[in-house]
This record gives C-alpha cells, sequence and structure tokens, in this order.
C-alpha cells in the first residue's frame, strides 16, 4: 500500500491497466485528479489530450479504441459535462467499443438531496443506463482502485461496451493508504463442446457454405484465425457492416462487404449470401438496418459466433450459437475441423463473384469507385480511413479496397452524425506513425469543428477531408426520392473553410474532382500538422469526376 490522493490513485489505477493515453476536459469537479495527472503526464508515464466538447472528447476516445485495441479512457465531470458525453456514448455502445469514462459526481454529503449544489444531476448514473455495459458510483474513497479494476475487467471479457464510474468531487483531494490492482487477465468461459462439434459438422459438410464478419473479428485480433479456417475448407468471407479489414479484400476468398440495397445500391454478394446453404456468422449481431431491413436472406443452417450470447437469433433463428471471444472460438473450430478436405472450386467462385460485383459498380456508381479506388492509391495500404454518416463514405463502403484490420471506421451502431473529425484525432493519436483520412461532409464536419483547436494544440495531424454540397446531402437525396423534390431544412450555409483553416493556422486545399484530389492526397502524404481539404461536390460525389 501507499499514501496518496484518491486522484492520484485514479492515475495510478489507470497507468496498472496499461492506460498509456487520456483524454478529457477538466473541470472545477477535477481539478485534484488534473493535479496528479500533471505529474504523471510530466513524468512521461502517461499521455494527455484535451477537446472542447465532451461530445468531441468521447468520439476521440472511440477512435482511439478502435484503431489500437484497447479500451479508450476519457476524463469529465459532474452534471452538464457528463450529459455532453451521451449521445457519443450511444455510437461507441451500439458499435462495441470499449471505453472507460471517469466522471465525477457532486460531494458526497450531497448526492440525492437535490439542494442545488453546482453541476448537481438528478440521478446522475441513470443518464448513463442506455449508453454503458458497466456502470458504478464508488461507495467509499478506499473503493477507487477496486472499482477501476472492475471496469476494465468488463471491458476485456464481456460485451464491449462503454464502462461508466462515478467518483464523488471530494474523495479526489483525500488522503489515504491505496493498494493499486494490477491488470488481469481477461476471463472466458469454456466453449459448449456439443454446439462446437455441430457447427463443425455442419461447415464441413457444406456444400456452399459462406464466413460473414463482423467488426467482432478485428476486435479481438481474430483476422488470421478467420483467414485460417477459410483457406482450410476453402470457404469464401463476406464481411457484415462494420466489417471491413477482417480479411484483407485482395485474399483470394474474400468477396467484399455484403451491404446492399438502400444507400449502398445492388451488390451480387449480399443476394449470394441467400444461396449458400450454412453461414458462419462471427463477430457481427446482424442488425435489423443491414439485414432484415434491406431482405438479406440467411439459410437455416446458421452459425452464430458472439462473446454476447444475447446477441443470438435477434433477427434471424439460428442453429448454433458459439459464445465467446472469436478468436478463441475460430481456434476452436480450427481444430475441430482439421481433418476436413478443402474445395478449391469455391476460390473460382470468389473470383467471378468479385469480377461481378465490381462490374455492377462500375454501372452504379462509376465516379464513386472511380473516386475511392484513387484515394486508396493516394493514401497507401495501411492508412486508417475514418468515415462519417455521409454520402460519400457510404459509397466508400460499397468501393473502398481495405487491406488491413482496424483501417476503416465509421458510426456503424447508432449511424451518428459528426462521428469521424473526432474520431479521426483519436485514431491519429493511437498510430501516430500511420496517415490517417478523415472523410464527412460539410454538415458533420461542424458538429466538432471547434477541435481545430484541440489538433493544432496536441500536435495532432490528419487530414481531414471534407465534402461540401452546402446541404445535408443525405437527407436532401431522400427528399429528391422519397418526397418529390419537396426540399426543405437541409440546405446549409455554411463558412468559407479557407478563411476557417487560416484561423486555426492550418494547411489547406480546394479540389473539384478526382485527379485533383488524388494528386493532393499524394502530395500532401503523411502532413505534420492537420491539413484540411475541401472538395466542391455541388451536384453530390456521383458527379464528381
Amino acid at each position: 500500500m501507499a499514501k496518496m490522493t484518491a486522484g492520484q490513485a485514479v492515475v495510478e489505477s489507470l497507468i496498472a491497466q496499461g492506460v498509456d493515453t487520456v483524454f478529457g476536459i477538466i473541470s472545477i469537479h477535477t481539478l485534484h485528479l488534473y493535479d496528479a495527472l500533471k505529474v504523471a503526464v510530466e513524468s512521461g508515464r502517461i499521455r494527455f489530450v484535451g477537446a472542447r466538447h465532451e461530445h468531441a472528447l468521447t468520439f476521440m476516445a472511440d477512435g482511439y479504441s478502435r484503431v489500437t485495441g484497447k479500451p479508450g479512457v476519457m476524463l469529465t465531470s459532474s452534471g452538464p459535462g457528463a450529459a455532453d458525453s451521451i449521445g457519443a456514448m450511444g455510437e461507441s455502445y451500439h458499435s462495441s467499443v470499449p471505453l472507460l469514462q471517469i466522471t465525477t459526481e457532486i460531494e458526497s454529503e450531497f448526492i440525492g438531496q437535490g439542494r442545488g449544489v453546482t453541476h448537481e444531476a438528478k440521478e446522475q448514473l441513470k443518464m448513463f443506463e442506455s449508453v454503458t455495459g458497466w456502470r458504478s458510483l464508488t461507495p467509499s474513497m478506499n473503493e477507487v482502485p477496486n472499482q477501476i479494476a472492475d471496469a476494465f475487467d468488463h471491458l476485456r471479457s464481456d460485451h464491449p461496451r462503454p464502462a461508466v464510474l462515478e467518483i464523488p468531487t471530494d474523495y479526489l483531494a483525500m488522503e489515504s493508504d491505496f493498494e493499486i490492482i494490477p491488470s488481469r487477465a481477461p476471463s472466458h468461459p469454456p466453449l459448449n463442446a456439443i454446439a462446437l462439434r455441430e457447427a463443425a459438422e455442419l461447415l464441413k459438410g457444406a456444400s456452399k457454405p459462406l464466413l460473414l464478419a463482423g467488426g467482432g473479428v478485428s476486435g479481438s485480433d481474430a483476422n488470421a484465425e478467420l483467414a485460417e479456417l477459410a483457406e482450410l475448407l476453402d470457404i469464401p468471407v463476406a464481411v457484415a457492416d462494420g466489417g471491413k479489414g477482417a480479411i484483407p479484400d485482395d485474399h483470394p476468398l474474400a468477396l467484399g462487404t455484403a451491404l446492399g440495397q438502400r444507400i449502398w445500391g445492388d451488390n451480387p454478394v449480399q443476394d449470394y449470401v441467400g444461396t449458400c446453404d450454412v453461414v458462419l456468422v462471427v463477430g457481427s449481431s446482424l442488425p435489423y438496418r443491414t439485414t432484415t431491413g434491406v431482405q438479406m436472406a440467411l439459410p437455416e443452417n446458421l452459425i452464430q459466433v458472439d462473446i454476447d450470447p444475447g446477441m443470438f437469433g435477434r433477427n434471424y433463428p439460428i442453429k448454433v450459437g458459439l459464445a465467446g471471444d472469436a478468436k478463441h472460438v475460430l481456434r476452436q473450430l480450427i481444430i475441430a475441423v482439421g481433418d476436413a478436405m478443402p474445395n478449391p472450386a469455391r476460390r473460382y467462385e470468389a473470383v467471378a463473384l468479385r469480377r461481378k460485383t465490381r462490374e455492377g459498380l462500375e454501372f452504379q456508381m462509376p465516379n464513386e469507385l472511380r473516386l475511392w479506388e484513387g484515394i486508396r492509391d493516394a493514401i497507401g495500404r495501411d492508412a486508417v480511413v475514418m468515415c462519417d454518416s455521409t454520402v460519400s463514405a457510404s459509397a466508400g463502403m460499397r468501393c473502398l479496397p481495405v487491406f488491413e484490420p482496424r483501417s476503416v471506421h465509421g458510426p456503424h451502431g447508432w449511424v451518428s452524425i459528426g462521428y469521424s473529425f473526432a474520431a479521426s484525432l483519436g485514431a491519429k493519436v493511437g498510430v501516430p506513425d500511420r496517415q490517417v483520412l478523415c472523410v464527412t461532409g460539410d454538415g458533420g464536419f461542424q458538429y466538432n469543428l471547434q477541435e481545430l483547436g484541440s489538433a493544432v494544440q496536441h500536435g495532432i495531424a490528419p487530414i481531414v477531408l471534407v465534402f461540401n454540397d452546402n446541404a445535408w446531402g443525405v437527407l436532401k437525396g431522400y427528399q429528391h426520392t422519397r418526397m418529390d423534390d419537396r426540399y426543405f431544412a437541409t440546405d446549409l450555409s455554411n463558412p468559407d473553410f479557407k478563411t476557417l483553416a487560416a484561423a486555426y493556422g492550418i494547411d489547406y486545399a480546394h479540389v473539384r474532382g478526382t485527379d485533383e484530389l488524388t494528386s493532393t492526397l499524394k502530395r500532401i502524404g503523411k502532413p505534420s500538422k492537420i491539413t484540411l481539404v475541401e472538395a466542391s461536390v455541388p451536384d453530390g460525389t456521383a458527379n464528381f469526376t
């Protein structure tokens, strides 16, 4: 045990859990926590990245987590600070991103009394119920290390979702003898041996099997196991929403994304899924929006692997459910089907389907295909791309080739607007040696454009590509197709982005076509400071030539 303040115990506990970066906004209620953090930062034991608003702060921690595989850690404060994070926390919850928010409560003697103390909230912890998988109000000052260790146990062993720990502000200045809890290995329950054997037999006996990979594959670093199982039996692999990067798009068995209909257009891969006799879904909850909601068919012999058995059978009945970490389950499946015979003919089928898919894209969205393949060529194989809920990014989910795990992300869970810019800052903090490209629209960018200041202050250097159509482009498109051109509330009056960039002292470029964009991205390369690229798309990216 060592004598320290509870604020120091928070910092030491985070370091003991392997945390190398925290994101935060200081408050009157967190002064003693930041005083302890200052010492650790100045000694090089941890990094601090500040933000201007808690909505952006949460997305920064989310982006950091997605590219590194580590829980994102953020510090907020009582009442309005905690409340301002809720919308972004919802995206992390529904996209299965592990975050830990440490926030304060008012002084312990006033909690629950409604006396109008500064930043008092009515039952603050209840605000987080719908956007967290774990939450706790620290019951006593000496419990701080145990509470942080419990939060990390949840983040590493359960369904990866946000956790919130509240600490009464008066605790942070109090001294006591604290025992700092070291990081504990995640616990995973044993697999159901009968279900494992049944799944293996279904895969071995299938005439037309398919692996459908979601974000849980990269989330548990199971990419190598996914490819090994596919190669063992020559099973083609498609990726579900949020699953891009689960397998390289140039792998012989990779089919690309199964996203189709709505904003993604007709997709032969989506149709192919419905013709398979056995489908193994790994790390995807099969959300209605991108499966049953777009009439995706799945066979009766459906096997689902997920760390959370509560995800089984939500939109499709399943034949076999394997509850567990994707990496562990796939490794056991590889052993269980080890004596199976491969079927090389399926590789030819995969080649034919990829060709058909490309032909479809060339017909349906030729400019978008050229745009995204140009972007890929300009930024390189291992660049990280953070996408927003915008027209251009939706096309990118179909058209952008992806080769590395954890390299393409978007708000696929809750479909939040305004995600990508702040998330790209967190991503760049997490992988500083890699190029990071933010793809956003003019409306989404303005959700958090104040974080240009945070990027400059902390030396965070992504490329921010803003497709500017002076509108809420997705919704204006729907007003065209669904509302007989009755446009209302979708036009935007935007700032002069060149002047905005100059105000923050950052580099700026303006492009009007694909060739100009790709040459600009090649010229920028891996910038030393944040760079804003505005792409004018008055007629939408479909006409961006």
